[in-house]
């Protein structure tokens, strides 16, 4: 009996064991999970924050117009459709009262009732015999476009203008002197030790904040590819953020307003951007440079893409352009002639530094908010043709050249 009782102790006291242990090593294994969850989220929170870092904090936060923001209606409805069917690129109320950057023109390209076997691999014609590979990136392969697709035609929008040849495109009566423009001593003199985040020298804005870039990689895109997106990781608010983030590691205090005045309204969208400038402006006087940053809508009759990029140290790089307003069309600009002269002279940095970069200076009739500070300008980074990650690089070189022109111009 005491064997049996001892054993049946034994048996019993064997069972709590098992199980307790059972017990302990779920516990235990439990905690551990829980533990590596809550390091692997933890460890995803600094990857988002590491990735969504920028020196550019305080310019988050923007003004809000209208402050009292309206439903969508009918007229944003009309501007998804047409952005549905491209046309609501910067071509959209084109000179029809509203200022905008209207379409390149594209003359140049081969006519588009030539069929798609017979254009010629290389728009540009000629290689360039000395250099080669800058040449080869224009040609694109017509056969393998799949049936019913846009194609994305890589182009040198240059015009093969030689290096440090600065020249313009010109829609007005007009004739800037560019020569003077040249030479003329810079309009914008500053202390750079003088600004901080709280006085800035920069503000980038987006009009058309929502105009966003082709898949990485694609040669064509499906004609119903909509180039628009509010996500600003997305769209040329990205690009922006890499012009204000590079500019204040360079001791350049600058602002960038996130703000897509285009989701409100397309065609008030330069009305917005003018508040939205102005209040900036009373905010922070010290501010002497407006960027307004765009991408292009470039787009043949047959409805391909015109892609305008370059290579710039072994980077495929997306082609840029300055756009210069005037009073032609009646604005309170009489003083566009300076600005015309901060844009000749960074353009003079641009095709010096980089070779097919930097296109003809646009100057056209509409002032496009360039009133209202000697630095201000419109620039087009890209068309809807190239990539996020060319316009990016695009973004890069290009501020290179700001920065040296506005650090060589400081007192």
């Amino acid at each position: 009996m005491q064997k049996i009782r001892a054993s049946g102790n034994l048996t019993s006291f064997g069972y709590k064991t098992t199980q307790g242990i059972f017990t302990d090593f779920l516990s235990g294994a439990l905690s551990v999970l829980g533990g590596i969850f809550i390091v692997i989220l933890l460890w995803r929170s600094v990857e988002v924050a590491v990735s969504e870092w920028s020196p550019t904090l305080t310019a988050r936060e923007c003004f809000r117009f209208p402050e009292n923001p309206a439903v969508p209606d009918r007229e944003n409805m009309t501007q998804l459709l047409l952005s549905a069917a491209f046309f609501g690129s910067d071509a959209l109320y084109f000179d029809g009262g509203e200022e905008n950057t209207g379409m390149t023109e594209t003359q140049p390209l081969p006519p588009s009732d030539i069929p798609n076997e017979e254009q010629p691999q290389n728009p540009l014609g000629e290689p360039d015999s000395d250099n080669p590979d800058i040449t080869n990136i224009y040609s694109y392969d017509y056969s393998a476009l799949p049936d019913g697709e846009l194609a994305l035609i890589p182009y040198d929008l240059t015009y093969g203008s030689t290096s440090g040849e600065v020249s313009i495109s010109n829609t007005t009566v007009y004739t800037p002197d560019i020569e003077a423009a040249l030479t003329n001593e810079y309009p914008i003199k500053t202390d750079l030790d003088a600004y901080s985040a709280e006085e800035p020298l920069i503000l980038i804005v987006h009009t058309h904040g929502t105009e966003s870039y082709s898949p990485n990689g694609a040669l064509s895109v499906t004609q119903g590819f909509l180039h628009r997106s509010s996500d600003t990781q997305a769209n040329v608010v990205a690009v922006g953020k890499v012009m204000a983030d590079m500019l204040n590691e360079a001791g350049i205090p600058t602002l960038h307003c996130e703000t897509m005045h285009d989701l409100e309204s397309y065609t008030r969208s330069y009305n917005l951007a003018a508040d939205t400038i102005q209040k900036y402006l009373a905010e922070y006087p010290s501010i002497q440079y407006v960027f307004d940053v765009h991408r292009d809508a470039i787009v043949r009759q047959n409805g391909d893409l015109i892609r305008p990029i370059t290579v710039i140290n072994g980077e495929i790089t997306a082609q840029v352009m300055l756009l210069v307003g005037t009073n032609e069309q009646g604005a309170d600009h009489p003083d566009w002639e300076t600005n015309f002269t901060v844009a000749a002279q960074l353009q003079d940095r641009l095709v010096t530094n980089y070779e097919r970069f930097a296109r003809p200076i646009n100057i056209r009739g509409a002032s496009f908010n360039e009133q209202f500070t000697k630095g201000s300008l419109l620039i087009e980074i890209g068309s809807a043709a190239n990539s996020l990650e060319e316009a990016k690089n695009a973004a890069k070189y290009l501020t290179y050249s700001i920065i040296d022109m506005i650090k060589d111009n400081a007192e």
